[in-house]
């Protein structure tokens, strides 16, 4: 999937450009990050809408071409409309490989747990991390193994199998997922059977 926007470069930025761009249909956005200097600019919102609705991922790594620059970045911050959700405003983060970034990465499970047989059921506690990588190894989602768990048991966030070169960016070593039922319920499932 091609995921390179044109950026049309924007000489002032302030409320009021931002308005005529909307106005004339583009979608204002701005660029910054370390060592890099925040650039204003436009882009075609239908283009920038339709690669997050291919890729469902909030992490893609977008190429904005300033004529003939690519400049690889991020989306840090999105500014949508309260009622009709359309895209106010996008800030970018400008990345590079040999820069870690922090991003908000998708937890998700993996497998039946041995407890859903006796009625338990998961509950994803923390539905998103953060995790610190080069934007080129950012994982798609954070996969935990639920099969061997039963009623009562919980999932540490680091119990977390990561890739290489991704790490978790936490305060506390946090429960991600659980395991919840009645265990009484359960014993006596076990007894009928």
């Amino acid at each position: 999937m091609d995921t390179t926007l044109t950026a049309t470069a924007r000489d002032n930025a302030g409320k009021g450009t931002a308005r005529k761009a909307r106005a004339a249909g583009q979608l204002p956005a701005v660029i910054y990050g370390p060592s890099f200097e925040p650039r204003s600019f436009n882009l075609d919102p239908v283009a920038f809408d339709t690669i997050f609705r291919i890729s469902r991922d909030p992490n893609t790594v977008i190429t904005l071409d300033f004529d003939g620059d690519s400049v690889p970045a991020v989306v840090r911050e999105t500014q949508r409309h309260p009622l009709s959700r359309e895209f106010l405003h996008v800030d970018f983060l400008h990345v590079t490989k040999d820069l870690p970034i922090v991003v908000p990465v998708r937890v998700s499970t993996a497998g039946r747990p041995v407890g859903a047989a006796l009625g338990g059921r998961i509950r994803i506690i923390r539905r998103t991390l953060k995790v610190r990588c080069t934007y080129d190894n950012i994982p798609e989602s954070l996969v935990i193994d639920v099969a061997p768990m039963d009623i009562g048991d919980m999932r540490r966030a680091s119990e977390i199998v990561l890739p290489e070169g991704v790490e978790l960016v936490l305060d506390n070593d946090i429960n991600i997922v659980t395991v919840y039922g009645k265990k009484g319920g359960a014993k006596a499932a076990v007894a009928e059977a």
